[in-house]
């Protein structure tokens, strides 16, 4: 296991992780234009918690803070690209709500998005693979998260190809800008993991 043992648990040094098709890296500055079309997008914000609308100054922030929550151990996020075009955004992926201590291990949320034009084109579920086993394998988690609203099909055809299980609704378990909304949850426990 990777992570450091000292007063409080850390994540590895930050690098890229790839499968050779898709590369998930730290978003830079250079990403933030195309940071805020996407997730500026009417479906992102339909599914998702992010800013509506969305500006280059909220992709500004988020960028930001990356680094700060990687530091603290509460987050490890990245942005998606293809291996072969790695300065081309096409989406973010993240652990949220991480916590790497507990036995048998430490336990995240896991969110996604992508942008219009890489979407229907499997790199998601690519990536939810990567970011997956990366945190099972080096992280040490137990068990990860996933929920989403009942009617986003896409993200749940995504995690249940890499494994996660329905665990059933959380009825009105989601906030959304101030609103209230039924939420599915998930998990992927480390057998449960398709790799």
């Amino acid at each position: 296991m990777a992570a450091a043992q000292s007063d409080k648990m850390s994540l590895p040094t930050r690098s890229d992780l790839t499968d050779g098709v898709v590369l998930l890296r730290q978003p830079r500055e250079a990403d933030i234009e195309a940071i805020a079309l996407g997730a500026g997008d009417p479906l992102v914000a339909k599914y998702t918690v992010v800013p509506s609308p969305y500006t280059e100054q909220d992709a500004r922030d988020f960028v930001s803070k990356i680094e700060q929550h990687w530091d603290e151990a509460t987050a490890a996020v990245f942005g998606i690209f293809e291996a072969e075009a790695p300065a081309d955004f096409l989406g973010m992926i993240g652990l949220h709500d991480l916590v790497l201590e507990g036995t048998p291990g430490g336990s995240a949320e896991i969110g996604y998005w992508m942008s219009p034009g890489a979407r229907r084109r499997g790199l998601a579920t690519r990536a939810v693979r990567l970011v997956s086993t990366w945190a099972i394998d080096e992280l040490g988690l137990a068990r990860i998260q996933w929920c989403a609203l009942p009617d986003n099909d896409a993200s749940r055809i995504v995690a249940e190809s890499v494994g996660y299980r329905v665990e059933g609704t959380l009825r009105l378990g989601m906030l959304q800008r101030g609103l209230r909304h039924d939420q599915l949850l998930g998990s992927l426990l480390p057998a449960d993991l398709i790799r």
